[in-house]
């Protein structure tokens, strides 16, 4: 391996912890959402950010290491690679939380999603406006009392390859994005 690809791979490498400990923070604070709900404010904009900063990740890639010589095919490829590394720290922190650290947690977050949707059908209920919709809530409650509680490797894994499915898709805009060079004054 020569020594620019050594380069980029540890600088992806270096890159993937701190995004891997976003990832975490971001899974710890999903599942106390279900204890508290107000922490579901926090999901949707700690979402937004990936995207910004794989592209900063990336930008930064191609100015201190690759001096802005990178092709939109490279950018792609560094980005799913950089996601990919994440991704395993993350699924690697899943599984031994979910199997070590809190055993039975995946069954109280299956548990407390059940109590959620039963609490909107019940304030719901009591309104007396949204009949029609009292079925496809029962059967969304039923659908999650019979649904079998994935395993800690599973979970793990389910994220993983949701990570890169997400990440494939992501980087073609952020790709798209940061091929272009920068615009010179003239």
């Amino acid at each position: 391996m020569n020594s620019l690809a050594s380069l980029v791979n540890n600088y992806l490498m270096k890159m993937a912890v701190p995004l891997a400990v976003w990832f975490i923070v971001e899974y710890l604070i999903r599942n106390a959402m279900y204890s508290n709900v107000l922490l579901s404010i926090l999901i949707f904009p700690m979402m937004l950010v990936t995207p910004f900063a794989l592209w900063w990740l990336i930008r930064k890639l191609r100015r201190e290491i690759l001096f802005d010589a990178i092709r939109g095919i490279q950018a792609w490829s560094f980005g799913v690679q950089l996601m990919f590394y994440a991704s395993l720290i993350e699924a690697l922190f899943i599984y031994v939380y979910n199997q070590y650290i809190k055993p039975g947690n995946l069954h109280v977050i299956q548990q407390a999603a059940i109590e959620q949707y039963e609490n909107v059908r019940q304030t719901l209920a009591a309104t007396g406006s949204f009949e029609r919709y009292m079925p496809k809530l029962d059967e969304a409650i039923e659908a999650l009392k019979e649904a079998p509680v994935l395993t800690p490797i599973e979970t793990a894994m389910t994220t993983l390859s949701n990570n890169l499915f997400i990440s494939i898709v992501l980087m073609i805009p952020i790709a798209l994005i940061v091929r272009r060079r920068p615009q010179v004054p003239s």
